[in-house]
């Protein structure tokens, strides 16, 4: 497989480290509206809804950044809508999974994504990845599941559902990394919205509430945050020297999810919590040292 980045200069690594803990926070702010929705509203038409926020915020930075001519120009739309379809039914896997498996176990599941990061990158992308960078990936992952007190006691369909889920989540990544730094980040974002979108319209019939004004605002406001985690994220992937070495950031959700819980629905964590957090933390801190001695997001 070709290296699509390389005739263009790779984003800076401390841009890149910001921009990929600022998407995993956006990301987090979203779960925790969309948790707050559900109690009203069917989860396809949340999507709908924040899907086509996010397509016109979207659409309205392509027209500034890039003008009307050339706002959806792309050589590889092909590649992005495949992209986008992949991170569609992606979703559809997670809501199955959530109906199906206690959330811990789900959490469990879903966070093996930066562990199939760094092996399909080892294997297709031909990166050198060091036994150290293994051990904070592991460390990481091991401190995930402390937090979620996961037992994996449910082995059903949405067991697989969440790894299935989580295999398309590193495979989305790496796709964008394939397609290249060069494509706008607008471009990843509109061919992500308009497959959501035409898939949680099938979804939606039979399920759709009117929703109130300040539900709708909350909404919208889920939509921005969507749009701009995804420019984010889709930016860093893309033009990262070695997305193995971002992918265990995500383990960053975890603790905002924790901050999120204790403060807004007073859910105070536990000594598991706690436990947990104290190794992905440590992961996170051996990653920004390898951002301080200038290795990170480099070969």
């Amino acid at each position: 497989m070709s290296h699509p980045t390389q005739d263009k200069k790779p984003m800076p690594a401390l841009m890149a480290f910001g921009l990929a803990i600022a998407a995993y926070i956006m990301f987090t702010m979203g779960d925790a509206m969309g948790k707050w929705l559900q109690g009203t509203y069917h989860a396809s038409q949340i999507l709908l809804t924040i899907n086509i926020f996010a397509l016109g915020i979207m659409a309205i930075v392509a027209v500034h950044t890039r003008g009307i001519e050339k706002a959806l120009y792309s050589e590889k739309w092909k590649l992005h809508f495949l992209r986008g379809t992949i991170i569609t039914i992606s979703t559809v896997f997670v809501l199955y999974a959530l109906k199906k498996l206690p959330l811990a176990d789900f959490y469990g599941i879903v966070f093996l994504n930066p562990l199939w990061v760094a092996i399909i990158s080892r294997v297709f992308l031909k990166e050198t990845i060091p036994p150290s960078r293994w051990a904070a990936i592991i460390v990481g992952f091991i401190g995930v599941v402390v937090i979620a007190g996961s037992q994996f006691t449910t082995l059903n369909l949405g067991f697989f559902a969440a790894l299935a889920a989580s295999v398309l989540g590193a495979i989305s990544a790496l796709l964008a990394r394939y397609i290249g730094g060069n494509e706008s980040p607008t471009t990843f974002g509109i061919a992500t919205h308009i497959p959501m979108i035409i898939a949680n319209l099938m979804l939606l019939p039979g399920h759709y509430v009117a929703p109130t004004l300040p539900h709708l605002g909350l909404m919208g406001i889920y939509g921005a945050l969507l749009a701009m985690a995804l420019m984010f994220i889709s930016s860093v992937f893309a033009r990262s020297n070695a997305v193995s070495q971002v992918a265990p950031l995500q383990y960053s959700q975890m603790l905002w999810g924790i901050l999120i819980g204790w403060l807004v629905f007073n859910n105070a964590p536990t000594p598991n919590v706690l436990a947990g957090a104290m190794l992905v933390i440590g992961a996170g801190i051996y990653i920004l040292r390898s951002l301080h001695r200038g290795r990170l997001m480099t070969r």
